[in-house]
């Protein structure tokens, strides 16, 4: 089963735009939270607001069942065989970076829809992590752990610091240290609190350009069952200012 199920997609409309930029950008959905049958959490910084805003329920992941099972087989595999998911991981990026040499440079986000420490693990008895296998690729991804950023990263590992309802202050602290922060908005200004506000949604290339702005990003609607778009502004997750 695991050796035919593809993890990286890059079937997204947003990093499609990326590529005029010359990036081919391939990403790793996976089930997020605790939605797997170990109750392990993925997602360990996620926050109610983060939770009914995920973008797991919006686009094609809260309309079709097969795009959610999809990712809970990836999770399944990820939880229960670290070393042949981080193996086959490491095939596909390897095939990305072969396939799009004359074309595109390579940039890989790890974390669609989940937030672990990947360079925390090792790839096989390399005694180096992904980042280091491939140096160069172009990693990125967003997350809440504002301990990740209590050391060093890679070089070639960028990380956007995401906003919920309770990290405000955090937000502000990595701001004023020329981080990017990513914040959800019901209509996406240009400035918020005295910082520059650039459009997140134009493209997904955030490694490069301005730093220490927030990322603005427009409240995208889940569209799973049950869901309840409302609790992502009554939670203060998403701005409606």
């Amino acid at each position: 089963m695991e050796k035919r199920t593809v993890l990286l997609t890059t079937q997204n409309h947003k990093t499609v735009k990326g590529e005029v930029l010359g990036y081919k950008t391939y990403i790793l959905y996976m089930s997020p939270y605790t939605f797997n049958s170990k109750g392990i959490n993925v997602c360990s910084h996620a926050s109610v607001g983060c939770s009914s805003a995920c973008l797991v329920g919006s686009g094609m992941g809260g309309m079709y069942e097969t795009v959610k099972q999809a990712r809970l087989k990836k999770t399944e595999w990820f939880l229960s065989d670290r070393v042949g998911f981080i193996n086959r991981l490491v095939h596909e990026i390897g095939v990305a970076v072969k396939f799009n040499a004359d074309k595109y440079k390579v940039a890989i986000r790890l974390n669609g829809t989940s937030d672990i420490r990947w360079e925390k693990f090792k790839v096989g008895d390399s005694g180096k992590n992904i980042f280091e296998l491939f140096p160069g690729v172009q990693f990125y991804d967003y997350t809440k752990n504002y301990k990740r950023y209590d050391s060093p990263l890679p070089p070639n590992y960028h990380l956007t610091f995401s906003r919920s309802e309770v990290n405000h202050d955090k937000c502000m602290e990595l701001l004023d240290r020329g981080v990017n922060v990513a914040m959800v908005f019901k209509n996406t200004p240009t400035e918020y609190m005295g910082y520059k506000v650039i459009d997140g949604d134009k493209d997904d290339i955030r490694f490069i350009g301005d730093k220490g702005v927030i990322v603005g990003l427009r409240y995208k609607n889940n569209t799973g069952k049950g869901a309840d778009n409302k609790i992502a502004y009554t939670t203060g997750f998403a701005i409606a200012a």
